[in-house]
């Protein structure tokens, strides 16, 4: 025996039938979508590494602009610090407003990634993977600790 619908009682082709053909209802509620990219995640990789939240969310060039656009500025803020220690006492006002750049920067770049997995989520983008510099933040922190470390055994073993 056929399965009816539940609004007309027309009989349904197939037993699974997620929708009446009869009168267009639908019968199987919709398939439950999972969350392809958490925003809160994204704004927090953003926060521990400038332009990481980017490469979760698969934007590889966006992450660069962020890295680029806030060691560059900081790098910039550091030559400006350093011409303050010369005689041109002014350069620390430029120093000071300089230093609300790379702040603004990193900021934007954690709203940036959380905006964006949420519309990644909701369907605005397409999500094409995790960038393939997602893991070089955690590969660069495993160098530095492992240079650390080795620095300290060497100093330790010398005593």
């Amino acid at each position: 025996m056929p399965k009816l619908c539940p609004t007309c009682g027309e009989p349904l082709q197939a037993e699974n039938a997620e929708i009446c053909p009869g009168c267009g209802v639908r019968i199987q509620p919709p398939p439950v979508t999972r969350e392809l990219r958490s925003p809160l995640l994204a704004a927090i990789l953003s926060f521990f590494f400038v332009g990481w939240g980017q490469w979760y969310n698969g934007k590889t060039y966006e992450g660069l602009k962020f890295i680029g656009a806030f060691y560059g500025s900081y790098i910039f803020l550091a030559f400006l610090l350093y011409l303050a220690t010369t005689d041109m006492p002014f350069i620390v006002l430029f120093a000071i407003f300089f230093f609300i750049i790379p702040l603004a920067i990193w900021i934007y770049g954690m709203y940036d990634a959380y905006k964006g997995a949420e519309k990644i989520n909701n369907g605005e983008e397409i999500f094409s993977g995790k960038s393939v510099l997602f893991w070089l933040p955690v590969v660069l922190l495993g160098i530095v600790l492992i240079l650390t470390l080795s620095a300290i055994f060497l100093v330790l073993s010398l005593h």
